[in-house]
């Protein structure tokens, strides 16, 4: 064959080549949406053009008021252990993505060998060579291209996971320091409904030695002191719990110190945040960016699996010096190796069909978490604003109770009821106070829940949020 014909067939191969490497026969969809409709607002919302409105750029914690809970969760992203396993886990995601990209590019190796030749007791000529060798699989259908896109979307996943768990970990941390809070505040108000019964216990005592009062009236009484005083330690080991989860939440060992003020109160910004529309969900939320980016991923291995069933061509080659008995200097090879599976008994087609069968696995677990956005969100818009209902409507029996308690004490002074009544108005009125203390720690944990649920704002991930471990 001549050299014309030769150099007309390496074009040609090359065009062919050159044309391939641009066909691509499986389309991936970068911008999945879940298979339900999506609405075009909350309907617990009443006013829609606020919820369009653009979202606080600060930590979703800061808007509670807390300067002191804002420390300690920004602390936790650097001591956390779950966070510093988050943060291993995308560098290994990373590391798998360069593996599988380092195959687009040729493999250069250097070579070498040497040879001694002996014939008897007489040695002969030794013979060399070495240089640099190649091997690169053409990526005519962008199977590794598109593997390489898979890996890179799960490297993203992760990386939202990350941002996921952070989410989840600031929130664990804000209902700890709130119950920690509550656990504060009912000791508090514990210990002084203790002292307030010891005090009218002593009365009572006064006025049964008088010979006014009896001794039913006392020891009704003492029951009174001995259940407020039975709840203490209930309350005490609360606070060590809640206590004890912000040390582990933050990375340390139980102490047994207290981190909240015993001041502190169960006050935070009312206002409600920016809500937006049920779409802002896939933006917002960062476990609805992993599952899309894993979703994605899917779909570029269904790619990569179709593209694994088309020819594939590797070339290989070398460069080196040789010297030799019959040839001394340079020499150059280039070889081209063309593969097409024909019968594999329909194995390739069943990874196809194995990678379909996991893409719409996955666009079910997407789209039933996108639902799961959309139900928590109306639950904790519905629930909080309900629970301010609640709350208001015990303040109101509070009011009611603590005039019932003074008018009931008034009349048994005056020797017009005996003490049954007194102490009745009295034990509602400590339940409810008791109750109180409950529901607006309830009422905080839907508005965390509801900065959960619409995934609240957080700070930027640097690689140096994490403690060596």
């Amino acid at each position: 064959m001549t050299r014309e014909v030769h150099i007309f067939f390496m074009l040609a191969g090359l065009g062919i080549v050159l044309f391939l490497n641009g066909c691509s026969f499986h389309e991936v969809n970068v911008a999945a949406s879940p298979s339900v409709e999506i609405q075009d607002a909350f309907p617990s919302l009443e006013n829609t053009e606020e919820a369009q409105n653009k979202r606080n750029k600060q930590p979703w914690w800061h808007e509670l008021g807390k300067p002191y809970l804002s420390a300690i969760i920004e602390k936790s992203f650097t001591g956390n252990y779950d966070i510093a396993a988050a943060f291993a886990r995308i560098h290994q995601a990373r590391a798998l993505q360069l593996q599988t990209r380092a195959d687009l590019f040729p493999l250069v190796t250097l070579e070498g060998n040497v040879a001694d030749r002996r014939q008897g007791s007489v040695d002969l000529s030794s013979t060399y060579d070495v240089g640099a060798a190649f091997n690169w699989e053409v990526d005519l259908f962008h199977r590794i291209s598109m593997a390489a896109q898979a890996d890179e979307l799960e490297t993203l996943a992760r990386v939202e996971d990350l941002n996921a768990l952070r989410l989840s970990l600031s929130t664990d941390i804000a209902s700890a320091y709130f119950g920690a809070i509550a656990a504060n505040n009912r000791l508090t108000l514990l210990r002084s409904q203790v002292e307030t019964d010891l005090y009218l216990q002593k009365l009572l005592e006064l006025r049964q030695k008088s010979g006014v009062g009896t001794t039913v009236d006392v020891l009704q009484q003492k029951s009174q002191v001995a259940e407020s005083s039975s709840l203490i330690p209930l309350a005490e080991s609360e606070l060590r719990v809640f206590e004890n989860r912000l040390d582990v939440l933050l990375g340390q060992g139980p102490d047994g110190l207290n981190r909240v003020n015993s001041e502190e109160t169960l006050t935070f910004a009312s206002a409600l945040p920016v809500v937006g529309v049920p779409a802002d969900l896939l933006l917002n939320r960062p476990d609805l960016r992993s599952s899309r980016a894993e979703l994605v991923a899917a779909d570029a291995e269904i790619g990569a699996a179709i593209a694994d069933r088309l020819p594939k061509l590797t070339l290989t080659g070398s460069y080196l010096y040789s010297d030799s008995t019959t040839f001394s200097g340079l020499a150059g090879l280039v070889m081209g190796s063309f593969i097409q599976p024909i019968l594999d008994w329909g194995q390739r087609k069943a990874v196809v069909e194995e990678n379909k069968a996991l893409y719409r696995e996955r666009l079910a677990d997407f789209t039933q978490l996108y639902l799961k956005a959309v139900e928590q969100v109306e639950n904790a818009l519905y629930q909080e604003n309900k629970q301010r209902e609640y709350i208001t409507r015990l303040e109101e029996r509070r009011k009611i109770l603590l005039a019932t308690e003074e008018e009931t004490r008034a009349l048994y002074t005056q020797g017009l009821v005996n003490y049954l009544p007194v102490l009745h108005a009295l034990q509602e009125l400590r339940g409810v106070e008791r109750d109180l203390i409950t529901e607006r720690l309830r009422l905080i944990d839907y508005r965390i829940a509801f900065y959960h649920a619409i995934g609240g704002v957080l700070p930027a991930n640097t690689p140096q949020q994490t403690k060596p471990l």
